[in-house]
């Protein structure tokens, strides 16, 4: 942060962590730049916590960022700065630094995603502007993470390796990097849930190495229709990616056959196997597995949501229970 020349930095966080051990530490370890801490981020990033935390920024009289939790503090610390920026009450060299403390991989993007309170529909922004000055992955940093939210955060990563390496566009290159991420959760990610910091360090570097694709190419159904689902139902992103990711490796594998081989091959199965390895993980991490079973009982108001879409309904279909 010095370095950054941030002297009075605006910590966000989620409730959970701004109530922990933890943070004391991390702002022990700033030095005294961090001016303030806002610890009211909600699930998903409501429109109304973004504008709480640009309140809380504006007070503190900050001059930089310091996301401390998973995807939802991450992406409302990249809000604020779009936000400040877009109504010039600051440029875009605003400092951001990251500490990440779950598998989203929300840190090495440089868009962002909040939810509107009223219509519970996900908007965003993009700019390059948003990548974060500094990130840290740090296992030890990870300790008050929740074990379903580190194995629900994990199984997002996954969607981001499978759906690289399956996408329209897909890049050998990135398949690569997507590809080593899914062989080192399919052996370390239920390891990782024993609190051992080693399997740790290394879910976090696969999930940077699954994440790498965002800035190259279109990730597909179980990313599309998570943006939906989620916040209209009140499901975290980890839950949606363990739901409906196996349903669209499923359906899609007949048109991408050498892609779903690749996937399963990483996560060391037989080539027609990886929907049936990513639920048996599924399982294994004691995730919900499809969509009732995550509480969603109104089937024709998820209908609703894909309506004209009807690989997205058959989606629906395979992942309702």
């Amino acid at each position: 942060m010095q370095r950054l020349g941030v002297e009075r930095a605006l910590l966000v966080t989620g409730r959970t962590l701004s109530r922990g051990g933890l943070l004391t530490r991390v702002r022990e370890a700033a030095g005294g730049r961090v001016a303030s801490v806002f610890g009211e981020v909600a699930a998903h990033t409501p429109t109304t916590t973004v504008d709480a935390t640009i309140a809380a920024f504006k007070a503190a009289g900050a001059d930089g960022l310091v996301a401390f939790g998973g995807g939802s503090a991450v992406d409302c610390a990249k809000a604020v700065k779009y936000s400040l920026a877009a109504t010039g009450a600051r440029d875009k060299r605003l400092p951001i630094v990251d500490l990440a403390t779950t598998l989203s991989g929300a840190e090495f993007a440089c868009s962002f995603g909040q939810t509107d309170d009223a219509t519970l529909v996900k908007l965003g922004g993009r700019d390059k502007s948003l990548t974060a000055n500094a990130i840290f992955l740090d296992p030890q940093l990870t300790a008050e993470t929740p074990d379903w939210l580190w194995a629900a955060t994990g199984m997002r990563a996954i969607d981001h390796a499978t759906e690289t390496i399956m996408a329209r566009n897909a890049i050998p290159y990135l398949d690569a990097l997507a590809s080593a991420a899914l062989e080192v959760f399919s052996r370390k990610l239920k390891l990782s849930l024993t609190g051992d910091e080693e399997p740790r360090r290394l879910c976090l570097e696969a999930a940077w190495m699954a994440h790498t694709g965002s800035y190259h190419i279109e990730w597909g159904l179980s990313h599309q229709m998570g943006r939906q689902l989620g916040p209209r139902f009140g499901i975290p992103h980890g839950f949606t990616s363990a739901i409906l990711l196996p349903a669209v490796v499923e359906l899609e594998r007949p048109s991408k056959m050498t892609q779903e081989a690749c996937v399963a091959e990483s996560l060391g199965v037989e080539s027609g196997r990886a929907a049936d390895a990513l639920r048996r993980l599924v399982r294994d991490l004691g995730l919900p597995s499809s969509l009732v079973e995550a509480g969603i009982t109104d089937r024709a108001a998820a209908d609703s949501l894909f309506a004209g879409n009807p690989a997205a309904v058959a989606v629906v279909d395979r992942a309702w229970q």
